[in-house]
């Protein structure tokens, strides 16, 4: 797939509060990849602000881990968990302001582990918010076995990675 080439990615948790098109409550944010990074457009809504008019630092972390989460599993084909991430916030964000995220992988750090990275950028193309996550890589059996997800839902998952 050429850098050019955007594929949508489908969804699997309806209810998923970043990324579920169904949570009445959610961010509703949607993925493309191009077989190398991840994106992402939103244009935050006023219900998720902080102070003023300015998003909520804690939705900017959550845009940020979900784009961070998806491009660990597109991009790896594995389940994961988000081990830890650290977030920069570098110009205060509007609501209303449409945005543009990405996230690419970093560093494959083992068969157990990736290094991602995310960045929010507004409409003149600066850097809001940027993050850097460990992620724990799992299979399917591995991830089945915590018992997280139900089997149908285990299996809905493993269907869209591949």
């Amino acid at each position: 797939m050429t850098e050019t080439q955007w594929k949508s990615l489908e969804g699997v948790d309806r209810e998923c509060f970043a990324c579920g098109t169904e949570n009445p409550h959610g961010l509703k944010m949607s993925f493309e990849s191009n077989g190398e990074q991840l994106r992402s457009f939103l244009t935050v809504r006023p219900r998720f602000r902080g102070w003023s008019n300015l998003v909520h630092g804690g939705i900017l972390s959550t845009m940020l881990d979900e784009m961070m989460s998806w491009t660990a599993i597109h991009l790896t084909e594995r389940f994961i968990l988000t081990k830890g991430m650290n977030v920069a916030f570098k110009k205060p964000v509007r609501v209303g302001t449409p945005l543009a995220l990405t996230g690419i992988i970093k560093e494959r750090l083992s068969e157990r582990k990736a290094r991602v990275v995310a960045e929010i950028r507004d409409e003149e193309g600066d850097v809001c918010a940027s993050s850097e996550g460990e992620f724990v890589l799992f299979t399917k059996e591995e991830f089945g076995a915590m018992g997280i997800m139900s089997n149908e839902e285990l299996e809905t998952m493993a269907a869209s990675m591949g």
